[in-house]
Parts: structure tokens; C-alpha cells; sequence
């Protein structure tokens, strides 16, 4: 269990603060209409919400060569920043929580694999960027890992690991935070894990459940 005092909290983007699950998921249908590609199913859908686009689409159309893929990922995107991007809604508590965060002098980051510049606009959209004291994404390119977004953020924060905690509803978060050394938190109520399920890290049901686990231990 997760006791120790924390100066840093990073945030993953989609499943955590956000539910951004409408903007992707009418991106995807638009894509695949668009190349008439094999229509998904809802949980198929549902997988592209968190990860690279590139790598969603991959897994579910394994038949497609790269450069289909990417071309695929091109439609995605154009369609996602131009369209549906700002289809989505804060989390129950979120922004009690961030306000709470930085009365009480907690550095807040957010590490997202949202390409940065979507990243930036969606959190200043919605009034999250006023509580950040930095925001990293992916790459236009999108070779970057979580872990190597978690650590643009431990550079910018200049926070020692053993201080931070990554909070994200994911594998990918998971993963990139114990590659990049810090500890980590599931939310169930994103996209990853889920409320009962067995799970070999710690969680928190609700905003207010991250906000008791942070400043109680």
C-alpha cells in the first residue's frame, strides 16, 4: 500500500482526468468508414482510447502493411484535431482535486501519450493546465514511451523519484512509471483497470479515493 509523503503528482490525460472517450471512438469510425475497413467491434473501439494511434490500429488490422498504417493514423489524427478532439468531460472530482493539489504546494504534472500539442489544448480547454506546473505528451512521430514522458516530466519538475507518484488507468502508465522509477496508482474508472478486478498494484475507485491515499497515506 502507498504511504509515503509525495511532493509530485504526475496525471495520464485520457482515463484519468479526462473521459475522452466520445472524440476518440467517433474518430475511429471515421477513419474506418473512411478506408472501408472492417468494421470494430465496441470494445475494439474502446482499445484505441490511451494508446498510439499507430499501435491501436496495428493490433486490430494486423493485415495492414505500414504505410497503410500510417496513412490510416494520418486520417485519425486530422479528423481527431479538427473535429472531436474537445468531445469529452472531466472526471468527478478532478478539479477539486488539482485545487486541493496546489493549495497544499504539490507540484502537478501530466505525462500523457496524447500527441503533446492535443494534450495542450484539451487541458487548457477544460481549465487543467491553470493547476500544471508542466505538460508532456507524445511526439508528432510518436517514438516516444510513457517511460520517456514520465522522465521529460521528473526533468522538468526537478523532483527527487522516490517523491513522485504517477497516477494513470492503464498498463502503458504502469509500466512507464516502474521503468522510470517512480510509484504508481490505478484509477478503475478510466479505460484499463476496472472496480473488483484482481490487479498487482494499488487503486483508487474515485477522485476523492486519489485525494485520501495522496494527503492520508
Amino acid at each position: 500500500m502507498i504511504k509515503k509523503k509525495y511532493s509530485a503528482i504526475l496525471f495520464d490525460v485520457d482515463g484519468t482526468l479526462l473521459d475522452t472517450s466520445e472524440g476518440i471512438i467517433k474518430s475511429v469510425e471515421y477513419t474506418v468508414d473512411n478506408l472501408n475497413l472492417r468494421p470494430l467491434s465496441e470494445e475494439e473501439k474502446k482499445s484505441f482510447i490511451g494508446p498510439k494511434i499507430f499501435d491501436s490500429l496495428k493490433n486490430v488490422y494486423p493485415e495492414l502493411s505500414e504505410s497503410e498504417v500510417k496513412d490510416a493514423a494520418k486520417i485519425f489524427r486530422d479528423r481527431y484535431s479538427t473535429v472531436d478532439l474537445l468531445k469529452a468531460k472531466p472526471y468527478d472530482g478532478v478539479t477539486e482535486l488539482l485545487k486541493k493539489l496546489k493549495k497544499n504546494n504539490y507540484l502537478v504534472g501530466i505525462a500523457t501519450y496524447k500527441r503533446e500539442d492535443y494534450a495542450l489544448e484539451i487541458v487548457k480547454y477544460f481549465g487543467i493546465a491553470d493547476y500544471c506546473d508542466c505538460i508532456e505528451g507524445s511526439d508528432f512521430d510518436g517514438k516516444l514511451t510513457k517511460q520517456d514522458i514520465i522522465n521529460k516530466c521528473i526533468d522538468k519538475l526537478n523532483t527527487d523519484k522516490s517523491k513522485i507518484l504517477m497516477v494513470g488507468d492503464t498498463d502503458n502508465d504502469k509500466i512507464g512509471a516502474e521503468n522510470a522509477g517512480v510509484d504508481f496508482l490505478a484509477v478503475t474508472f478510466g479505460f484499463g483497470y476496472k472496480p473488483g478486478n484482481k490487479s498487482d498494484c494499488f487503486t483508487a475507485d474515485s477522485c476523492r479515493e486519489i485525494e485520501k491515499i495522496i494527503f492520508e497515506g
